[in-house]
């Protein structure tokens, strides 16, 4: 945890809140970096299945905190703050063996859109908006958006946030696939807990193995895909998990799981 970082453990699920509202959670190098250190100490940890990832304040992120970044206007050093600090933070969601959620309340543009983006599921509140806001101050986005944009959006409408800067609001984002959940403002923090908590308590190597899956099927083929899941299926059926749960839907109970 650091001022600009919050940290909080409510049973198997870890929030990490960035903590900047005074500039509607502006990230900058060592935002992002106290992010990444975080995410993989909650993936090691052996409580943690979820984390969710949100911001204090009524913002989930306005982008990058460009007045801490005085060698903005230094090509290299804003290269090296890019590929050294936000790069790897966005990285370590997408290798999270855990779900990661992006809990939007508020704004989430530039930077903080991407982050968003880079999030495996998206739960809004009804005052959230997305914005590709690059495009504003003449750059392209640089938080992996060009990859993860139009695979939620599809290509035109990525092609128009992009392109345009516009924002997207919350029921449009449900609607086009931005976002998974949609919850009133003033439930936000206790709705988005709650589905955290669900996901949880989910079989644990399913968790994992399931992301795993539908990101590695992203590239390659069909056959490819149905060999890797057949992979995966052959690692849990011989797990205690495996027998737990075929044991538990013929004994009519609920399962217990012990991640192994």
């Amino acid at each position: 945890m650091t001022d600009t970082l919050l940290v909080e453990q409510h049973g198997a699920v870890t929030r990490l809140i960035i903590n900047r509202p005074r500039i509607r959670n502006a990230v900058d190098a060592s935002t992002m970096n106290a992010l990444r250190e975080a995410l993989q100490a909650a993936e090691g940890d052996g409580q943690t299945r979820v984390m969710v990832v949100t911001g204090a304040g009524g913002a989930f992120s306005s982008g990058a905190d460009l007045s801490a970044a005085t060698q903005a206007l230094d090509p290299d050093a804003a290269i090296r703050i890019l590929t050294e600090s936000y790069a790897p933070a966005l990285k370590a969601i997408r290798a999270c063996r855990w779900p990661v959620i992006a809990a939007v309340d508020g704004v989430a543009a530039g930077i903080g859109c991407d982050l968003a983006l880079a999030c495996d599921l998206r739960l809004v509140s009804d005052r959230a908006s997305f914005a590709e806001l690059f495009i504003r101050v003449g750059l392209v986005p640089d938080g992996g958006g060009s990859w993860t944009l139009p695979r939620l959006v599809g290509l035109g409408r990525a092609l128009e946030m992009v392109l345009t800067g516009e924002a997207v609001g919350a029921e449009e984002a449900v609607r086009l696939g931005l976002a998974n959940k949609l919850y009133p403002s003033a439930e936000f923090e206790a709705r988005v807990l709650e589905y955290a908590t669900r996901l949880a308590a989910q079989a644990p190597l399913a968790l994992e193995r399931g992301k795993r899956a539908i990101y590695a099927a992203q590239v390659g083929s069909y056959d490819e895909a149905l060999a890797r899941e057949a992979g995966f299926q052959r690692e849990i059926f011989g797990s205690e998990d495996g027998f737990e749960g075929f044991r538990a839907f013929l004994e009519k109970r609920p399962p217990v799981w012990k991640g192994r």
